[in-house]
């Protein structure tokens, strides 16, 4: 098992909705508002490394609003 916390930095207002499309990718299992410089931070866990990156890049990043990601692979 692989396993990821990405923080994401979206544009202000767009939070919940962001928060709510996250929820229905298949592989969050957390997802959480914070405030600071990063607006949410979500736990991903995959089967493997390369299927956590396919999330990541392939689904998380491509939402609309979202600006910017930092990802923290857990060892």
């Amino acid at each position: 098992m692989s396993k990821a916390f990405v923080a994401i930095h979206c544009e202000t207002g767009k939070e919940n909705p962001i928060i709510r499309r996250l929820m229905e990718i298949k592989g969050m299992s957390e997802v959480t508002g914070t405030l600071g410089l990063y607006d949410i931070i979500v736990k991903v866990e995959a089967s493997d490394s390369m299927m956590l990156e396919r999330i990541i890049t392939k689904e998380v990043r491509k939402i609309p609003h979202v600006l910017t990601t930092m990802t923290l692979m857990v060892t």
